[in-house]
């Protein structure tokens, strides 16, 4: 079993476990707080062994070359020596100017960093208690051109320690320790003419009011529309503030959405407001900060209307102190999509495009990588199989939802992205109408939260979690191709299949080791 080697003492990590859990696990608590590599707080130093590049992604060059990782990440390759940061490296200090409530429970935090911060509008920093070194993140909502502060706004979370103390007990004159900036969602400038449209709830207003005032000052010509959600109407902040900056630029629009806005235009979810009628977003900068729900939903109605993928920037709101759910995926598919299956027509134009597409994934050096172990023609009817069902609603398809089928591969956001952008052009290469690709986008969108992930997941069928390494006994319902002699296997025939790489073997070429702890047999899906 790999080991641990932190502050003097030596910890048992499992297979696949991080360094995070493993250290929690037996009674430790490092700095953390989101647990899904957002926030950076959890940065370890690795000072021997070996740490994935993976967990390394987000964190400044100058501190990934000091061997800084993120430890809710890091998988490390076989035994490590780690340790917390330094300060020196992480942390400076920043001393309180102005705290003023801009409602009953949303405080502003001025701020002045005891040396000079270099950052953009919109980005986040990691805010430390000095007591006791609890951090928690928060978006910027100052701009470097037009304040002389770093500006916060921090919501009251019942019982909710960080800001508790932030809100209560903090005074002007008191300081804290100050991480960052970090973050990618911020106003670039580089053509002052595209639509930027920006989605928030709660405090998540804090950044966007950032990177409104920072496009406007900088004299963004394109419309530019913010749109906020709250519980309540009465919940809203700011309100007069943002209202008057409206009524001084006429590209910018300002709407405040909630469940019992008094107009009629504004009641609802921000995302269902914002992405009514017929909005096209083809040319446009998408940003979005605040409730991870509210994110994954958005994000799919902005790639419904036009959105590219890599146009959308997003840091959402992140919990301390709640693991991520990791539960069996329900069944659920989208209503049938008549149209979609005729544009196809119904059937053979979708084979066409799947293979096109998945010969250019094969030769693509980084998606190919997950491929290495099935054919290409299994994968092809695989996906056909899967959209047939989806869009014709018949009982076609019997093989692993998305969950399951992807829980091995360690995807980031970026290379979904860029998947996402090789099937549009395929689709667009062979005359799929334009609003069908939306659409197409879109319904894949929706399996994000399902694919993207840190690393790998167990594998859950009928409530048993199965482990990420051995083999399971299935009977076959559709035919396929054997991954060892590449014979035909037929359906009805029994075969072994690896849990987490999904390769299959017929009777003859599987050869199990003497030693195969095997999980039990499932049923044909």
């Amino acid at each position: 079993m790999p080991k641990l080697h932190f502050e003097g003492k030596t910890y048992e990590r499992r297979e696949g476990e991080t360094v995070l859990d493993a250290l929690m696990r037996q009674g430790r608590t490092p700095p953390y707080s989101c647990r899904q590599g957002v926030c950076l707080v959890c940065l370890m130093r690795c000072e021997g062994g070996q740490i994935p590049a993976v967990a390394s992604e987000g964190v400044q060059a100058r501190l990934r070359g000091k061997g800084y990782f993120l430890a809710c990440r890091a998988v490390p390759d076989g035994h490590a020596q780690i340790s917390l940061p330094r300060d020196g490296d992480i942390f400076g200090r920043a001393t309180v100017v102005d705290k003023t409530m801009l409602s009953p429970d949303v405080g502003r935090l001025r701020i002045e960093p005891a040396t000079s911060l270099y950052y953009h509008a919109g980005q986040f920093v990691n805010l430390r208690r000095p007591a006791d070194g609890l951090t928690r993140s928060y978006s910027l909502a100052s701009v470097p051109a037009l304040d002389e502060h770093l500006e916060l706004h921090v919501r009251r979370i019942p019982f909710g320690r960080m800001s508790g103390w932030l809100l209560d007990e903090l005074e002007v004159g008191d300081e804290v320790d100050l991480q960052g900036p970090e973050g990618r969602s911020f106003y670039r400038g580089e053509d002052a003419s595209r639509p930027l449209w920006l989605l928030g709830t709660g405090t998540g207003l804090a950044p966007l009011y950032g990177i409104v005032r920072d496009a406007l000052h900088a004299g963004h010509r394109g419309e530019i529309r913010l749109f906020v959600g709250a519980r309540t109407d009465e919940e809203h902040y700011l309100v007069r503030t943002i209202t008057a900056l409206a009524e001084a630029h006429a590209n910018f629009g300002y709407r405040r959405c909630s469940p019992n806005a008094p107009d009629a235009a504004s009641r609802g979810l921000v995302h269902e407001v914002a992405f009514s009628g017929n909005v096209d977003l083809s040319d446009a900068l998408v940003y979005l900060c605040g409730a991870p729900k509210m994110i994954e939903a958005a994000r799919v109605a902005a790639i419904g209307a036009g959105a590219e993928a890599d146009a959308i920037y997003a840091d959402p709101f992140v919990t301390a102190d709640i693991d991520p759910e990791v539960t069996e995926e329900p069944v659920r598919y989208p209503p049938p999509d008549e149209e979609m299956w005729e544009a196809f027509d119904r059937g053979p134009k979708l084979r066409a495009v799947l293979e096109d597409f998945y010969r250019q994934v094969y030769d693509d050096p980084r998606l190919r990588v997950y491929f290495g172990h099935t054919h290409i023609q299994r994968s092809i009817g695989k996906q056909y199989e899967f959209l047939a069902r989806v869009f014709t609603g018949t009982t076609t398809y019997f093989g692993d939802r998305p969950r399951n089928a992807h829980h091995w591969m360690v995807i980031s956001d970026e290379l979904f992205d860029h998947r996402a952008a090789l099937m549009q052009r395929t689709l667009r290469a062979h005359g799929v109408p334009e609003k069908l690709v939306r659409r197409f986008a879109a319904m894949e969108e929706g399996y994000r939260r399902f694919i993207v992930k840190p690393q790998a997941w167990p594998r859950i069928m009928r409530g048993i979690t199965y482990p990420l390494e051995g083999y399971e006994t299935l009977t076959m319902t559709v035919g396929t191709l054997c991954d060892a002699c590449e014979g035909p296997i037929e359906i009805g025939e029994v075969v072994r299949v690896h849990v987490r790489l999904g390769t299959t073997f017929c009777a003859t070429c599987y050869r199990p080791p003497p030693t195969t702890t095997l999980p039990p047999p499932l049923e044909p899906t």
